[in-house]
């Protein structure tokens, strides 16, 4: 009961400065949350301080504002990847299915060249014959995952290049 009585006072003491390190960055969203990450980085700090090194009020409201910029910079890159799942081009969301559609028999021999001989295999099963994962393994005696990374590696391969390059197209 010692430690809790300890981080009630310590809490109670430095409530005021994670408020204050939340008004300096501007947080006016998940409130809550920064207030609680401020909790937990003073619950750290607590444990982790060393008197020989400085201060501890220096060193717990160095930490809590490190907590709190960590966080904000974690969310803004997990806002930046979900904007950027929001806007992609339209080579960049080309499917496996595309190819698909897109590719002939007289097509599929010059894309091949641009595959290794496996990826090639997948392609012509897949394109041509309308083969899953699994009947190209069973073909070819290798595995289902063996297929399934040649196919990923030949639709990045194919991803690189223009409709236009692949199909010969001026």
């Amino acid at each position: 009961m010692y430690e809790d009585e300890k981080f009630e006072k310590l809490h109670e003491q430095f409530e005021p400065m994670i408020y204050h390190i939340m008004k300096k960055l501007k947080i006016y969203k998940d409130k809550n949350e920064f207030y609680q990450i401020g909790c937990i980085a003073l619950w750290e700090a607590s444990l982790r301080f060393n008197e020989e090194k400085g201060e501890f009020k220096s060193y717990v409201y160095s930490y809590i504002l490190g907590r709190m910029k960590a966080w904000l910079t974690k969310e803004r890159k997990k806002q930046e990847k979900e904007n950027r799942l929001m806007t992609v081009s339209p080579q960049e969301e080309t499917s496996e299915d595309d190819f698909k559609h897109l590719l002939s028999d007289s097509n599929i021999e010059s894309i091949s060249s641009l595959l290794t001989s496996n990826q090639s295999k997948w392609l012509k099963a897949y394109c041509l014959k309308g083969k899953t994962p699994s009947e190209v393994a069973k073909d070819e005696g290798v595995s289902i995952s063996a297929v399934k990374a040649w196919r990923r590696d030949a639709i990045t391969k194919l991803k690189k290049h223009s409709i236009e390059d692949l199909l010969g197209i001026k």
